[in-house]
């Protein structure tokens, strides 16, 4: 088995270094989730999660709108 290291960039998974010659496009492939880097996001996402009633009411249905300009849906 040959471990090649990389991470999700919210789209897809990047690799962190270069693939070896010997991998041909057609290797089966296995991703493992390591649940201690995941926690650390999730910690960092609580930390900068606030509290507040100065978002507008409809702001998890209009998110794209207020904070990409979207139109509204």
């Amino acid at each position: 088995m040959t471990i090649v290291n990389g991470h999700y960039d919210g789209k897809r998974v990047v690799l962190d270094e270069p693939v070896p010659s010997e991998i041909v496009a057609d290797t089966p492939v296995q991703v493992i989730f390591d649940g201690n880097a995941a926690r650390g996001v999730l910690a960092e996402l609580g930390r900068l999660a606030v509290a507040t009633d100065e978002l507008p009411p409809d702001f998890s249905e209009q998110h794209d709108h207020y904070v990409k300009g979207t139109p509204r849906k």
